[in-house]
């Protein structure tokens, strides 16, 4: 069971680690919210109902060439990036702006971190 006071708390400080971060969410492996927040209003359900997406066809993609299933990406995208990282039990994301480029291997790195919890 996740201990969403924990995650929440591991959160808050990798908003402070990382000040680029323009958004934090957990959910559960099917996409339902755990914990949302974002520096903006943004859908944290079509979001995270987007990275159970994507998971799943990298997943079939590692299974079809023989490499696993999905563990963590990082997606560049026109106006910033995301970062995901998947566990047996959460998937959590990490959305920032372009000038979050440089902290995108340390927002991974907590999230892996925050993962094992």
């Amino acid at each position: 069971m996740v201990d969403k006071k924990v995650i929440e708390k591991k959160l808050a400080e990798l908003f402070d680690i990382v000040p680029e971060t323009e958004g934090l969410i957990v959910s559960d492996l099917d996409g339902k919210v755990i914990i949302g927040q974002t520096i903006t209003d943004m859908n944290h359900s079509a979001i995270a109902k987007t990275c159970v997406a994507i998971i799943k066809y990298s997943s079939t993609m590692g299974d079809n060439i023989s490499k696993g299933g999905f563990q963590a990406a990082t997606i560049d995208l026109e106006n910033g990036y995301a970062v995901i990282v998947k566990s047996d039990a959460i998937l959590l994301i990490a959305l920032a702006g372009l000038d979050g480029k440089a902290s995108l291997s340390l927002l991974k790195r907590n999230l892996i971190s925050i993962s094992k919890i």
